[in-house]
């Protein structure tokens, strides 16, 4: 049985006639009522009623016409999902960020994707570098957006864009642009930052940067997320330093100065599994294209 076989099928059984049947598809008519008749003893029953002058579909005929067209159907589409899919236009991309990316890539990503892509579903997980980097490693994700990373050996990067840090201080510091030298006056400072062992890059290149001014800062409180950080500042518990996208979509009592002497830039990296890059290469171009790296 082939598909071809019950495409003519169909035919005959919307026209009802041999002679028609045959030109609609291009085939003879000795050719089709072959066809039909091979069909029948392969399915094990007749499909139509030969023995009036004009054919008819038998009760069995009728059923499996239902079934035919619907699975044909289901193929057709699932040839043009493959297809998407393939492309890198449909399936489902697992995607793990750190959550200062769902302030600057993510959103822009997620709204093409459902104005050009509506079969291309998403699935986000957020966390810290180092479970971002697990989660590669185990499958459960296909691609990472991390910040300031040290990407471990069986990982593969791309870097998406640099920004300058800016140092975030409550609304009412003492600090501003017009007396702010550079980041030896933080010394005294209490500091609110990230974890440093889950960081996997992060807070290591803000520690090094600080440690260039001849000290080590005051960590009072720490956070993985950006949100818990902004708002422990925004309190007046510490001062943090971040990317400079970092404040887009916050609304607090905060001010900050942007870095820009630092001869250090934050980068946010795309991660991926080496050894699955023939398998994600569709989804790798994608984000290539629309990232434009």
């Amino acid at each position: 049985m082939t598909t071809t076989q019950l495409q003519n099928f169909l035919v005959l059984s919307e026209t009802l006639n041999f002679r028609k049947a045959s030109e609609r598809i291009f085939i003879a008519q000795p050719a089709l009522s072959r066809q039909i008749q091979v069909l029948e003893e392969e399915i094990g029953f007749l499909l139509f009623d030969r023995s009036r002058k004009q054919i008819a579909l038998t009760k069995s005929g009728i059923f499996f016409k239902t079934e035919v067209s619907k699975m044909l159907n289901q193929l057709d589409q699932s040839i043009k999902r493959g297809v998407l899919i393939n492309q890198g236009k449909a399936g489902e991309i697992k995607i793990g960020h750190a959550s200062s990316a769902m302030h600057t890539v993510l959103p822009k990503l997620l709204r093409y994707m459902e104005t050009n892509l509506p079969d291309l579903k998403s699935s986000l997980v957020e966390g810290t570098n180092e479970m971002i980097f697990d989660k590669l490693n185990d499958n459960e994700v296909d691609f990472g957006f991390v910040p300031n990373a040290f990407i471990p050996d069986g990982l593969s990067s791309l870097t998406i864009y640099k920004e300058n840090y800016l140092l975030i201080l409550p609304k009412e510091h003492r600090l501003n642009t017009s007396n702010f030298k550079d980041l030896a006056d933080c010394k005294n400072e209490k500091w609110v930052l990230n974890p440093q062992p889950e960081g996997f890059g992060y807070m290591e290149e803000i520690l090094k940067i600080i440690g260039n001014y001849g000290y080590s800062p005051k960590i009072v409180h720490r956070s993985p997320n950006t949100s818990t950080v902004l708002r422990m500042v925004s309190a007046g518990l510490g001062i943090t330093m971040m990317g400079k996208s970092t404040l887009k979509g916050f609304s607090l009592d905060l001010k900050s100065i942007e870095l820009s002497d630092l001869p250090y830039q934050l980068d946010m990296k795309l991660v991926w599994k080496t050894e699955r890059e023939n398998e994600l290469e569709s989804y790798l171009n994608f984000l290539k294209h629309y990232l434009k790296i």
